[in-house]
C-alpha cells in the first residue's frame, strides 16, 4: 500500500493544477500482519490529494464487535485474531482460555474491554465516520456492490458492504457505473456496468488502483 501511495503522491505533485481525488473502497482490517498501521497511514491521507475512506464489511464486523451488536461474535471468523494483534492484544489465549465453545461468548466483554484500551480513540472514531459509498460523475464507489433495479440513493447499507451474486450477475444498467471491491478475481475487472478492484491482496494477489481521468478508467 505504501508503495501504492508513494506512486499516487508523486502523480498529484507532478500535477498540482488538478484536483486529486483517491479513494479506498474499504477492508482496511483483517488477514493482514499489520491492520493498525493501514489505518494510520489512510488517517494521515495521501499528499496533493483529497482522501476518502470508504466503509468494508471488515469494518463492519469490527464495529458491531465493539458495539456488542447482534452480530457481534462474526468477527471472530474473519480476520479479527491479526487486527487485535496488530493493535497488542492476544485475543486467541483470552478465548482459548475460556474453552469449551459455550463459554467463548462469556469471554468476549473482557476481550472487548482490553481492545478498546488499546485501540486508539482517534481510529476507532475514523473508522465510525468512513461513508459506505460516494459518487463522482458517472461513477459510483462502495465496497461490495449494489441491489439491481433499486436506486441508488435507496440503497440498503448491508448490500453495499456485503452484496455479491445478485450484483456481479447483472447485467443491466445501475444508473452509474459501479466501482467496488470485496470479490476477490485474478485481475481488474472492466465491465460496462461495473469495475471491480479487488485482485485478491488478502490471497496473496497484488493491491489495485485504477486512475478515472474524466471519461477514461485504466490501471495506475
Amino acid at each position: 500500500m505504501q508503495d501504492l501511495l508513494d506512486r499516487v503522491e508523486a502523480y498529484a505533485t507532478a500535477r498540482p493544477e488538478r484536483r486529486h481525488i483517491v479513494i479506498s473502497l474499504g477492508d482496511l482490517i483483517d488477514r493482514g500482519t499489520d491492520s493498525a498501521g493501514v489505518v494510520e497511514r489512510l488517517i494521515e491521507g495521501v499528499s496533493g490529494c483529497e482522501t476518502i475512506v470508504l466503509r468494508g464489511n471488515h469494518e463492519q464486523m469490527m464495529l458491531d464487535f465493539i458495539d456488542a451488536s447482534a452480530n457481534e461474535q462474526q468477527w471472530g471468523r474473519t480476520g479479527c485474531f491479526e487486527t487485535m494483534a496488530s493493535y497488542g492484544i492476544d485475543a486467541k489465549s483470552v478465548l482459548l482460555e475460556r474453552l469449551p465453545l459455550a463459554k467463548v461468548r462469556q469471554a468476549l466483554p473482557d476481550l472487548r474491554r482490553a481492545f478498546l484500551a488499546k485501540l486508539p480513540a482517534y481510529h476507532l472514531n475514523f473508522l465510525r465516520s468512513c461513508p459506505l459509498h460516494v459518487t463522482f460523475g458517472d461513477y459510483f464507489f462502495v465496497h461490495a456492490g449494489v441491489r439491481p433495479h433499486v436506486a441508488l440513493d435507496r440503497q440498503d447499507p448491508q448490500d453495499l458492504l456485503w452484496i455479491r451474486d445478485e450484483f456481479l450477475d447483472f447485467r443491466g444498467e445501475f444508473g452509474k457505473k459501479i466501482v467496488h471491491g470485496h470479490s476477490p478475481c485474478n485481475e481488474i475487472e472492466f465491465r460496462h456496468n461495473r469495475i471491480n478492484l479487488d485482485t485478491g491482496v488478502c490471497l496473496g494477489g497484488p493491491l489495485s488502483a485504477v486512475l478515472f481521468e474524466g471519461s477514461a478508467a485504466t490501471v495506475f
